[in-house]
């Protein structure tokens, strides 16, 4: 039997640690990441078609006209978005793909990809997130104070999803192995419709 192909938005608040499920979820199951695209410049540890593709604010401008995004939103006055062909492209060839959002982000695709998991990862509790994103020392103090302020908007995000996954300090290895059987769980799950972009 063909194995059907699965697409899965993880997603939480910053600071959770999204990068660091996926890269180890990689490791282990060789998942196709899907790359988003901003208009922001690389940080020091990010390297350009690994962590984003980084574009000019002009070129991404130019992907938006021509219809190459399949979602994209302004953020923290940049642009970041997933162009189709990081979805479409793997599906075709019959591999699972994750894409790593934001809340925002999360609530597009649930109106734009059909058949798709969403999983919000959380961290151990409020304190350990507010403690994550400071001690990350990668946002100006103008960014910290916005991240922060919007923690509890995107917290109440959480029941729109179907898993909650928890990645608490020290325990990286358990939730990547939960989200491991979630993967094999929906794979034999019949009711899921086959992962698609509506238009």
């Amino acid at each position: 039997m063909k194995k059907r192909p699965l697409v899965i938005v993880l997603h939480g608040p910053s600071g959770v640690g999204k990068d660091s499920v996926i890269d180890l979820l990689r490791e282990r199951t060789g998942i196709h990441r899907a790359t988003s695209s901003t208009s922001r410049a690389p940080r020091t540890n990010e390297r350009d078609g690994n962590h984003y593709h980084f574009l000019s604010e002009f070129e991404f401008e130019r992907k938006i006209r021509e219809g190459h995004f399949a979602e994209w939103a302004r953020v923290y006055d940049d642009y970041k978005g997933l162009e189709r062909t990081e979805v479409e492209g793997p599906l075709s060839r019959g591999e699972d793909v994750i894409i790593r959002t934001d809340v925002q982000g999360a609530q597009t695709w649930r109106r734009r990809l059909q058949g798709a998991v969403f999983i919000f990862l959380m961290a151990e509790d409020r304190e350990a997130l507010r403690a994550r994103l400071i001690g990350r020392g990668s946002e100006d103090s103008g960014s910290l104070e916005r991240r922060i302020a919007e923690l509890e908007a995107e917290l109440d995000d959480i029941h729109n999803n179907d898993y909650v996954v928890y990645n608490r300090h020290g325990e990286l290895k358990q939730a990547v192995l939960e989200i491991e059987e979630i993967i094999e769980r929906e794979r034999a799950n019949p009711e899921r419709p086959e992962p698609r972009l509506i238009a």
